[in-house]
């Protein structure tokens, strides 16, 4: 949790501090960028549901009985 706050704490200090506002264009990200995010949050997603599905993650284990 840390973790995630430090790089959300970076990013908004990228968009505040080093972001020239008053310059006549703006970046706007090209197609291949998109693509390449979405592709990559794409393979967690389906990582994830990877894992969950296959390890007794949301689910109990029959292998450890009542016991556990």
């Amino acid at each position: 949790m840390v973790t995630a706050l430090g790089v959300v704490v970076n990013r908004l200090n990228i968009v505040i501090v080093a972001v020239n506002w008053s310059r006549p264009v703006n970046y706007v990200p090209s197609a291949m960028e998109l693509i390449v995010s979405l592709t990559i949050i794409t393979i967690g997603v389906l990582a994830f549901r990877w894992i969950v599905n296959r390890m007794p993650v949301l689910r109990r284990d029959p292998a450890f009985g009542d016991n556990h």
